[in-house]
């Protein structure tokens, strides 16, 4: 608005005059400003935007327009964010809010459910990964994000061939002479047993782990065992001394325990999961008051369609078909089952060292398992922030990182996978709520990619069936495994590809204070293709890939069980966060896009 004229202190005719012209003037002045033609007011520092070519002619534009067109972002609108090298006021405010929103004690919260045992190891599929699925749903929700999926869902689903329970194949019940008849729910209270199918009937008799073994003197089979059905805790004794102590044997394998199950006359198998024992804890970078949760969440009950395999120099396991039938139950059906909570005495073993004799029910159990390959739902998780400026909302940056892993080995090891990749999903989460109090001006897409383990297939779906045109992303950002290493480092790939993209990543070093001092852009080229950024990358679409440090190898605990909360540097995975944030903000905010990678 112009200045407000004065009157001169000349004669009253002049006085006169001036006021007239004064009147004029803002009439004018107001007319203006509620013109249609006038779109918006920039602020007098800040340079005009450059007119942006229009998607609406574009293919899919009206599919990018739909996903945006309800509720556009928590709040009201801030006004448009004038450029890279100037912020509107509230521009400024609301940038300075999202950073100050990224946290240490944020980012441990979401990585402590991530990392937990009841997720199980997240792989793709399983009730933990659902589980994940639920949270980063209800938080991204609770940021102000939509759901891309139809329906508004977050979810974006893809498919894959895996093993899987044949309903019509899988039963549990029983007799009791306490309660009578019992019947069991799949999925609920049981799931089968890959390959270990068939159907049968006997008593109930609690044989304790199930294990025979010479070498460590233990041999909880011996009894009358013909055409009982054997209740059988998971795993190995957790004794100081034998099975060597908190390491998981082989003896802990439950296709292993099959055969000598079978030659003592067993004609069925109940296997209870049992929660196996915490890995020994490392050096811990987390604060002493975070005690562990009093009121740990408890494992959903699901079938495991494929298991994990380390990075230890063993081979994958080779599942032939079982000797026996087998169920997996949980503790609450042993119960019901047996009369006693068949926990305790699993306890008990773990101090002693003793194997108890089998403890016969009277309770006559009839079961059938049966499984088979056939095509499984897999989920990605998707939510759009739709940007602040008219003209550019139909631009999209993506921020992804996957939030899968390795799930759980016949032994019943759990790859908790905190930094791999718990760590990355932390930050995006944090990312995602300081993008939506800052508001850019572009919209963003936050994904959570399933399957990235099996060799990117979340990621490569989501690219090939993408909620928003592909032509209308402009950048995208992924985070994967960045808590290990030094604190004020990350490796940054993707520059030697998207040099526009490297000029934003140093923009966003200097932008603010993040903690992370050094980037490293010019190394580890072998890991580009190894993350999901990669799909995006064949897709024409510049990308930047935030990792924790190289070589890799450098990582011990990199694909093993041992990849637990207390190995992740927190300090590192914030600072990463709020670099990230930066660079997300300029790409969303800067009025031109980066050039296509090199090819």
């Amino acid at each position: 608005m112009p200045a407000r004229p004065t009157r001169s202190a000349g004669p009253a005719g002049s006085a006169g005059l001036a006021l007239l012209t004064w009147v004029c003037l803002t009439l004018l002045a107001g007319l203006i400003a509620s013109s249609p033609l006038r779109s918006r007011a920039y602020p007098p520092t800040a340079a005009r935007p450059v007119a942006k070519r229009s998607l609406a002619a574009r293919p899919g534009a009206a599919r990018l327009g739909a996903a945006l067109a309800v509720g556009a972002s928590a709040g009201a609108a801030s006004p448009v964010a004038a450029g890279p090298a100037a912020l509107a006021p509230t521009g400024e405010a609301n940038f300075e809010a999202g950073s100050e929103s990224i946290t240490e004690q944020g980012i441990l919260s979401d990585l402590t459910f991530l990392a937990s045992e009841a997720l199980e190891g997240r792989d793709s599929p399983s009730a933990g990964l659902a589980m994940a699925a639920e949270h980063l749903a209800a938080e991204l929700a609770s940021f102000g994000y939509k759901g891309a999926g139809p329906e508004d869902s977050f979810r974006v689903g893809f498919s894959r061939e895996l093993p899987s329970p044949v309903a019509s194949g899988c039963s549990l019940a029983a007799v009791t002479e306490q309660a009578g008849e019992l019947t069991f729910e799949l999925g609920t209270d049981f799931v089968p047993l890959w390959n270990a199918s068939g159907s049968a009937s006997g008593e109930a008799v609690f044989v304790t782990f199930g294990i025979e073994s010479r070498k460590e003197k233990y041999d909880d089979v011996s009894g009358k065992l013909d055409g009982t059905i054997a209740v059988i805790l998971s795993g190995e004794p957790n004794h100081k001394r034998k099975f060597e102590g908190s390491e998981i044997t082989p003896a802990a394998d439950l296709y292993s325990k099959l055969p000598g199950l079978a030659a003592a006359g067993v004609v069925g198998v109940l296997s209870v999961r049992r929660p196996p024992p915490a890995p020994a804890p490392k050096t811990s970078r987390r604060s002493k008051d975070d005690a562990p949760d009093p009121n740990p969440i408890a494992a959903k009950m699901g079938f495991r369609h494929t298991w994990a395999h380390w990075n230890d120099g063993t081979r994958p396991p080779v599942i032939t078909p079982a000797e026996l039938p087998v169920l997996e139950i949980t503790p609450a059906v042993a119960q019901a089952l047996l009369g006693f909570d068949v926990l305790e005495p699993g306890t008990a073993v773990d101090r002693s060292g003793k194997a108890p004799k089998p403890i016969h029910s009277g309770t006559v159990v009839e079961l059938s398992a049966k499984s088979a390959v056939t095509s499984v739902d897999i989920h990605n998780v998707v939510g759009l922030l739709k940007g602040s400026d008219p003209e550019l909302a139909n631009e999209v940056v993506v921020i992804g990182a996957h939030y899968d892993h390795l799930g759980v080995d016949p032994r019943g090891r759990v790859a908790h996978g905190a930094d791999d990749n718990g760590s990355g999903t932390a930050a995006l989460l944090a990312v995602a709520r300081a993008l939506a109090a800052a508001q850019p001006r572009r919209t963003i897409m936050v994904a959570a990619f399933a399957a990235e383990e099996d060799n990117l297939v979340g990621s490569t779906a989501l690219v090939d069936h993408c909620p928003v045109p592909t032509e209308s992303i402009v950048a995208m950002i992924n985070l994967d495994m960045i808590g290990f290493g030094k604190s004020s480092e990350v490796v940054v790939l993707g520059v030697p590809e998207n040099p526009d993209m490297g000029k934003v990543l140093k923009r966003g070093k200097s932008l603010t204070k993040t903690g992370i001092r050094k980037t490293i852009t010019g190394d580890g080229q072998e890991l580009f293709q190894r993350s999901d950024h990669y799909p995006f990358h064949k897709a024409g679409i510049p990308t930047l890939f935030f990792f924790e440090g190289l070589p890799i190898t450098n990582n011990r605990d990199y694909h093993l069980w041992t990849d637990t909360l207390d190995v992740v540097d927190l300090e590192k995975v914030t600072h990463t966060a709020r670099l990230v944030f930066n660079v997300s903000w300029l790409l969303a905010t800067d009025d031109d896009r980066p050039r296509p990678p090199k090819r």
